[in-house]
């Protein structure tokens, strides 16, 4: 069967996808309407009992505002309780005209209101008018509230209600839990303080209970600063603000005051459960029947682009696919196999051809290289016979000759390109004595390299180039007391040759532009190039990179009017 039905055949199977997406808007459909519905009802339980806190609320600001109303004799309770601010103490009569007049302003407030426990007020002159209604909660006769944080408090909110409790409060006769409801009253005139008025009720002041329409599902908490005032707990909540809970919150009249609820969702849709369970069954169960089919045929049909991915991943290099039994196939798979397998066997031509190409190119790059380098010592030394001959007729001649016989024999010598190190000592000594009868002995020559190292292989024809670069460069053609030296040292697996001069050394500019010339990366353009600043430094780096690695080669150190010492560094090739 051909590759393209074979996908045909999963497009069809993919007709899971609109059974899907049906069940998901069904699902959520129903979902958002139970949601709005528990919403709504949530939000019209939130706006009765709101309502309910806030009337309890406007009851007791009424009472703070009965406070100023003149009565029949036209003196309001503030009024009266200036006689309490001054430094003249009242009388035992005027103590109790005061908790008349009190009990007058406020005996209508505490008919219509079975929650308040009893009116206090709290004179500046500390004697307390007022008394408890019910549960024994009259202040004891020695207490003085000017020292409690209560008062404090609501001395400093300056007219605003503050909220005590709900606890037990020590300075009342009866130790049962309670809320008080604190407010300073002021002379509207002069706003001199007057005293703490405190309304102190029951905590069902505020009972939400009567008008939770939904007990069994929702909780109805009036908080104050997170902390809890009162709470309406239903059955099915053991915790307010549980992760199943749908949670409102609302804020009171009175500030810091705020109403929270919160609906146990998973009761109310208890209702709903079976048709929800019904779709989500059926739809599961469609998506598992269509998910296996899709698995199996999504296997048989990806199984060959799997093994030939595996093969393109392969670390080792090793690509082949002709042994694969889907090679050769007559669909779209056998031709994917077949150009693959094409493709890696020219690629492995290709590679072949090139890595010969870049041998031939190499080698014959190096001998190019050794080529310039002898040809350019060959046409000073011979200039520097002929000039001598020419003027002299001595025997140093005959030394100059034999001495270029064998550093020409030395340097197309191609049995090998490694050499042990006492050749190449031999090749730039037979230089040196030509150039010290060159130059008069104008300059003097040391080797100090210890016998063991003498036998290391290294590289042909690296050390007599750096020479001669020290001769005419270094020494500048020979002054009295010039010196070149020659050692070597071992570290580890490596070997150092050092070329040093005491000549006229470098400025650190041109000693940067010839390190910055040594660090770029060799390339096969630019072997057998001449540079015209160095007498085959950058070439013999070159060379060393390219045979041995670009961890080896040479470095350059120097000093104007202190000299010049080049070292190479190359891998210890015993034997």
């Amino acid at each position: 069967m051909k590759l393209q039905k074979k996908f045909f055949l999963i497009f069809l199977l993919i007709s899971i996808i609109p059974i899907f997406i049906f069940s998901i808007y069904t699902y959520t459909r129903y979902t958002n309407l139970i949601e709005k519905q528990v919403t709504q009802s949530a939000e019209n339980l939130m706006d009765v009992a709101s309502f309910q806190a806030n009337y309890t609320l406007s009851n007791l600001e009424h009472i703070v505002e009965a406070m100023y109303l003149p009565k029949e004799d036209h003196v309001s309770m503030v009024d009266n309780l200036k006689k309490y601010a001054g430094r003249t103490q009242p009388t035992d009569y005027d103590i109790y005209l005061s908790n008349e007049k009190l009990n007058s302003t406020c005996q209508d407030f505490i008919y219509f209101s079975p929650y308040i426990n009893g009116i206090f007020l709290f004179t500046p002159s500390g004697n307390i008018l007022g008394y408890g209604y019910g549960n024994g909660i009259n202040i004891s006769h020695d207490y003085d509230p000017t020292l409690d944080s209560w008062y404090q408090e609501s001395r400093a909110l300056e007219g605003s209600t503050y909220i005590y409790g709900p606890d037990s409060k020590d300075f009342f006769e009866s130790s049962s839990p309670s809320i008080s409801f604190c407010t300073a009253l002021y002379d509207v005139h002069t706003r001199d303080f007057l005293g703490i008025l405190m309304i102190d009720c029951k905590p069902e002041v505020f009972d939400l209970a009567t008008v939770n329409t939904m007990p069994e599902t929702a909780s109805l908490t009036v908080m104050q600063k997170d902390s809890p005032l009162y709470i309406t707990q239903s059955p099915g909540l053991s915790d307010f603000g549980t992760e199943d809970s749908l949670l409102l919150e609302k804020d009171l009249n009175l500030v810091d005051l705020t109403l929270h609820a919160s609906i146990n969702r998973d009761l109310l849709y208890n209702e709903f459960s079976i048709t929800q369970i019904t779709l989500i069954f059926l739809t599961v169960t469609c998506i598992l029947a269509f998910l296996i089919i899709s698995i199996l045929l999504s296997k048989s049909l990806t199984k060959p682009i799997t093994y030939l991915s595996s093969q393109m991943a392969r670390s080792d290099g090793k690509y082949d696919v002709s042994d694969s039994p889907y090679f050769g196939n007559r669909n779209e798979i056998g031709t994917l196999y077949n150009s693959f397998q094409e493709m890696l066997d020219e690629r492995n031509r290709y590679i072949k051809n090139e890595l010969e190409n870049k041998l031939i190119l190499l080698d014959s790059q190096m001998k190019s290289l050794e080529s310039q380098i002898n040809a350019h010592f060959l046409y000073n030394t011979l200039e520097a016979i002929n000039s001598i001959a020419a003027i002299n007729k001595v025997p140093r001649i005959c030394t100059m000759t034999m001495a270029l016989g064998s550093m020409f024999r030395y340097s197309i010598k191609t049995k090998s390109e490694l050499v042990p190190v006492r050749e190449e000592l031999e090749h730039v000594k037979n230089y040196v004595a030509i150039q010290q009868i060159r130059f008069d002995y104008g300059f003097t020559y040391e080797v100090h390299i210890p016998d063991a190292l003498r036998e290391v292989k290294v590289l042909k024809l690296i050390l007599q180039p750096l020479v001669e670069n020290a001769l005419y460069h270094g020494l500048n053609y020979c002054r009295a007391g010039n010196l070149i030296t020659v050692e070597a040292r071992r570290e580890k697996n490596r070997l150092f040759l050092c070329v040093t001069d005491n000549g006229r050394g470098m400025t650190e500019d041109a000693l940067t532009v010839l390190q910055n010339q040594l660090a770029e990366k060799p390339e096969f353009k630019e072997l057998g190039r001449r540079h015209g600043q160095s007498i085959g430094v950058k070439n013999i780096h070159t060379r060393i990179s390219l045979y041995y690695g670009e961890y080896y080669g040479l470095q350059i150190f120097s000093k104007i009017g202190q000299g010049t010492m080049v070292q190479i560094t190359l891998p210890v090739m015993d034997g």
